[in-house]
């Protein structure tokens, strides 16, 4: 009798449009919050509305308690009974609860720029995590990739996170590790979901590994060196926060934990460099013809160069002018810009690194595949 062959296994299935629209949607809003948050600093708006998780107590917080108890009871419902009736009551709550902030703000809130700034940060915050949360549920629901339900997850976790250290940089009054950490992670966030709205596109089910007569020598370097470019683009982030929260006041002496955090940020533009430019050239040189390895490539690089030009002119007004808010168009753009164009890189890393993995698979893998196929044409002879 002819042994059972093993059932073959289904590759996973593209998530359902609503799902994908969904994650992209809420990667945009992630980014103009970045530039929200960004300019909140930039304008040193951060402690213009004094109260949290209300703005100057509106709504009033019996109102916004009980619709956010009631939101989550009815997410538990939805995950533990994956009803669409509970899905749909905790979405409308939710609404609710994000129209609550949006209706009953401050008084005439939007004619103050400081408080247009800040206000408006918290009410496209809220908008993110309710989306996010939708979209976490609906991950789950749809996709069976246990990688991608575990990232919807730690994503959903980390927007909770940055929501509580943002609390706790205006109830503390803006300390600088808190407010450091708040800006890392906000931008660890728009990484993890990047990073999992490139994993729900139709185009990652549909690429297939590269073959290459290079694939041992350097695709396993490549997806090394993607890797060590996206850690050492977060290590600068951490270190640009660092120096963006520490104050500066070039007319006073004593200014040592400044310099400190500005020549760790110059080295670490050395390391980002030294790896952007590895990867360029390990790209260009083994996979010149493959646009989905170098369009990310030289998106990293033209980014980074943007960055370099954003950083100098920022330094300048930096060291030139007093710490403190004092108007000024130009130096704002610049700063807000610097923060958005780092998020940008670094996202294009993350976006680079998870298709070098996807097209060029370690080479283990591909020698396993050759021994195997090797195997089977000797029993077949």
């Amino acid at each position: 009798m002819d042994a059972a062959a093993p059932d073959s296994v289904s590759p996973p299935a593209p998530p359902p449009k609503a799902v994908r629209y969904l994650a992209r949607a809420t990667l945009g809003l992630t980014f103009i919050l970045i530039c929200f948050g960004g300019l909140v600093k930039s304008i040193e708006a951060g402690l213009s509305v004094p109260d949290w998780p209300l703005s100057y107590g509106q709504p009033k917080s019996g109102i916004a308690l009980g619709l956010l108890v009631l939101t989550a009871l009815l997410g538990g419902a939805w995950v533990a009974t994956r009803s669409r009736i509970a899905a749909l009551a905790a979405i409308a709550s939710g609404c609710v609860l994000a129209g609550t902030y949006y209706l009953f703000g401050p008084l005439d809130w939007y004619r103050i720029t400081s408080v247009r700034a800040e206000h408006g940060h918290r009410l496209i915050a809220g908008t993110v995590g309710f989306l996010m949360f939708i979209l976490a549920a609906a991950v789950w629901e749809t996709d069976k990739r246990p990688a991608v339900r575990k990232l919807a997850i730690c994503a959903l976790l980390a927007v909770v996170v940055q929501a509580l250290l943002g609390g706790l940089t205006v109830l503390y009054q803006l300390p600088p590790l808190v407010s450091s950490a708040h800006g890392g992670l906000a931008q660890a966030f728009f990484s993890l979901l990047a990073a999992l709205t490139v994993l729900l596109a139709p185009d990652w089910f549909e690429m297939r590994p590269l073959a290459s007569p290079h694939a041992n020598e350097a695709r396993k370097p490549l997806r090394r060196f993607g890797a060590w470019m996206i850690g050492a683009i977060y290590l600068q982030i951490l270190l640009g926060t660092a120096v963006r929260h520490t104050p500066y006041d070039p007319h006073a002496e004593g200014q040592t934990q400044f310099w400190w955090h500005l020549g760790s940020h110059l080295a670490g533009f050395l390391f980002v460099a030294h790896t952007v430019a590895r990867v360029l050239v390990q790209t260009l040189k083994r996979y010149p013809e493959v646009p989905a390895l170098t369009r990310p490539a030289f998106a990293v690089g033209g980014l980074l160069g943007l960055q370099i030009a954003l950083g100098v002119g920022i330094m300048i007004y930096r060291l030139i002018t007093p710490t403190g808010y004092a108007p000024n168009g130009i130096k704002e753009a610049i700063a807000t810009a610097h923060v958005a164009v780092g998020g940008l890189t670094l996202v294009s890393a993350v976006y680079f690194t998870l298709r070098a993995h996807k097209l060029l698979p370690a080479a283990r893998a591909e020698s396993e595949g050759a021994e195997a196929a090797a195997a089977l044409a000797g029993g077949a002879r």
